[in-house]
């Protein structure tokens, strides 16, 4: 059995705290002003305009929910596949957007907030990284009793 240091679990802690204080935030401040966020994401051209509008209201509330499910330990394991999903899907639209040289706010933040492409790739890359490390310690936990449950039938 693996004993967990207190390095290591502050460590899981801050990065627990980082990818959902980060999607809550996020969600929260698109939450506020779905009409702008709409327009964010319009500026993007990679969706027709009713998609643009169905992911505009839908989008931050599965953001919130995930994060809620990061911080609160709930059903992590799913809402950090979804998160991972999302950040791979928010680098491909803001890698095609740099690569299309257009000049646009990322709405990562909801309205009015400054959006470099760049920065909000790699930050999208390093939230994803994150969120693959904590699958990562998710994915180990549960084998470990498991395992237990198939070796004996039950666990005693």
């Amino acid at each position: 059995m693996a004993t967990s240091t207190p390095m290591k679990t502050t460590g899981e802690s801050l990065c627990r705290l980082l990818l959902g204080g980060t999607f809550a935030y996020a969600a929260a401040s698109k939450l506020l002003d779905p009409s702008a966020f709409a327009t964010d994401i319009g500026h993007y051209r990679l969706l027709p305009y009713p998609l643009t509008i169905l992911l505009a209201v839908y989008l931050p509330w599965l953001e919130l929910l995930c994060a809620a499910a990061v911080l609160i330990r709930r059903l992590e394991r799913g809402a950090l596949v979804l998160l991972l999903g999302l950040c791979t899907l928010f680098s491909v639209a803001l890698a095609s957007a740099w690569w299309r040289g257009l000049d646009i706010n990322c709405g990562c933040f909801g309205a009015g907030a400054p959006g470099n492409l760049s920065l909000a790739f790699v930050r999208s890359l390093c939230l994803g990284g994150l969120g693959l490390y904590l699958l990562r310690l998710t994915g180990r936990k549960p084998a470990e009793s498991g395992a237990c449950i198939q070796k004996h039938g039950a666990i005693q």
